[in-house]
């Protein structure tokens, strides 16, 4: 049977996007041609990720569990940064002390961080997010409070607990982290680069192959389907689902 199809997946741990869309071919009429370019541009924009919260919810979502840990860096009056450059070289010394520890223990460092900006009656207030992979837990919180040397207010909790997970999607931390979420940010926040990460996070897995023109995409057993759409024409159709695979196991 002819290949008149392509899948195109993307997975990011749990998360999973996936899409099947009818290809033009070169014996197509001009017109079934245009009818199904209609199907494979729709189908492809589905996975075009062009919003930065999308890019780093992928991100997440391939590295993290929800047991890993959201931290919140704030700063002393006497430490505080006047410009998001310094204090961009603060968190990256911490992060660098941070890894060493980590190292002289056996284990890694994995990170998603970035840099909020709020202005308030005493000026603009630089502090950071981050989210690191859980070590030993009580070791975590001592270590951490004693490297953060800029300030006292330090909030360290699992990211279920921290306000900003609803599941495994990881996205209400994502625009939380990209500011495209953040109902306590007042509407004078400033923004910039949004987040960085770390290198040795574990890149989300994209495949595209071609498939029979009978082929459906639907979601394994067990999984949870977070959206779907299907459309269809007079000669091209394409399927799109966003699902959460079955429950991966937690690390205690």
């Amino acid at each position: 049977m002819a290949k008149t199809k392509r899948l195109v997946t993307v997975t990011a741990g749990r998360l999973v996007h996936a899409v099947c869309y009818t290809q033009a071919m070169p014996f197509d009429t001009q017109k079934e041609r245009r009818a199904k370019n209609k199907c494979s541009t729709e189908g492809r924009k589905r996975l075009n990720f062009i919003h930065t919260y999308q890019q780093c919810q992928l991100w997440l979502a391939a590295n993290f569990y929800s047991n890993d840990l959201f931290i919140t860096l704030s700063y002393s009056d006497e430490h505080l940064p006047s410009k998001r450059k310094d204090a961009d070289k603060l968190l990256s010394k911490f992060l660098r002390q941070l890894r060493d520890f980590r190292i002289a223990v056996g284990d890694t460092l994995k990170y998603i961080r970035c840099t909020h900006e709020l202005a308030g009656d005493d000026g603009r207030r630089l502090h950071h997010h981050i989210v690191i992979n859980a070590g030993e837990a009580q070791r975590d919180f001592e270590l951490i409070r004693s490297l953060w040397v800029w300030g006292d207010n330090i909030d360290i909790s699992a990211i279920h607990f921290s306000g900003h997970y609803e599941q495994d999607d990881f996205l209400e931390l994502a625009q939380y982290l990209t500011r495209e979420r953040n109902p306590a940010a007042p509407p004078t926040t400033v923004g910039a680069r949004s987040w960085s990460k770390s290198r040795n996070l574990i890149k989300p897995e994209r495949k595209s192959i071609p498939v029979d023109e009978n082929y459906t995409v639907d979601a394994p057993p067990g999984s949870f389907i977070l959206e779907s759409d299907e459309r269809r024409n007079e000669y091209g159709t394409f399927k799109y689902i966003k699902y959460l695979l079955p429950k991966r196991h937690r690390r205690e």
